[in-house]
């Protein structure tokens, strides 16, 4: 905790140090709409990214005179209007709504309701990923009684994600329809890339991902289409480290394995 709140410190100072370098405080306090803060914030921010990052969209926060700034990460920088101030955390929400009744109508007072606004802006960027995939892109095993939908990004390699695939008719048969995205964990140009890109080539995807999930080579054939480097890349951007990582409709992401009963329960509540 304390080297977090040096690091903060010594960021901030760093961000304002090198703001009055570059950009005149007249600049800065000049602006008169959204546009204007969103430049001077990303000119700013952008001097103290890591190599190689960028900034990639700038949004108003639910906090007045707070942006949301996102530059590869779906967890967003909280950066002042100005650009000289920000936090890399969780921003939390008090909102005071009527608490309980009492038989003849009256109200007990008030109470507290604290919701986090970084998970939710996370939930809507994944979403927002996730819709990059196409559901032909998927390789789908649905139910016939489909009450839930997930995604899981999977490697045809993975222990656990040949169990959750040898267990497949029971997340069917709950109503669970499982699509499959793909993220070789070895990374692309791998033999475990190479496997799966042919899985998504085949004719026959979803016997050939089951083939090789069975420990089986089959011979695969290759194609241009092929989304596996596609899948790979937006799984890293929605924070997928491991497979299986589930994926449900609402956004949240479920890291390993579960069993239909426990994804069910899991589902539901």
């Amino acid at each position: 905790m304390y080297k977090k709140c040096l690091l903060f410190i010594f960021l901030s100072i760093a961000a304002d140090s090198i703001a009055q370098d570059r950009l005149s405080e007249n600049n800065l306090y000049r602006c008169q709409d959204e546009n204007c803060y969103k430049e001077s914030i990303e000119k700013i921010i952008t001097l103290i990214l890591p190599a190689g990052s960028k900034v990639e969209s700038i949004e108003k926060s639910e906090f007045p005179g707070i942006y949301k700034v996102y530059y590869g990460d779906i967890q967003p920088l909280y950066v002042s209007e100005n650009g000289n101030y920000f936090i890399y955390g969780q921003m939390f929400k008090i909102e005071m709504q009527t608490a309980s009744m009492t038989d003849d109508g009256s109200a007990f007072g008030v109470e507290p309701i604290v919701s986090n606004l970084t998970d939710l802006n996370m939930l809507e960027k994944r979403l927002s990923f996730m819709q990059e995939i196409k559901q032909s892109e998927l390789i789908s095993f649905e139910s016939d009684d489909q009450k839930h939908e997930i995604t899981v990004f999977t490697d045809v390699d993975c222990a656990y994600c040949r169990k959750l695939h040898k267990e497949i008719k029971q997340y069917n048969d709950m109503g669970i329809t499982v699509r499959y995205a793909a993220f070789p964990r070895s990374g692309l140009g791998t033999d475990v890339f190479n496997k799966m890109v042919g899985a998504w080539c085949s004719l026959d995807s979803k016997k050939a991902i089951t083939n090789l999930k069975n420990g089986k080579n089959p011979s695969l054939d290759f194609c241009d289409s092929q989304p596996v480097a596609k899948h790979y890349a937006i799984g890293k951007k929605i924070g997928i480290t491991g497979t299986p990582a589930i994926v449900t409709e609402e956004g949240e992401l479920l890291p390993g394995y579960y069993s239909a009963e426990d994804l069910l329960k899991k589902l539901k509540g």
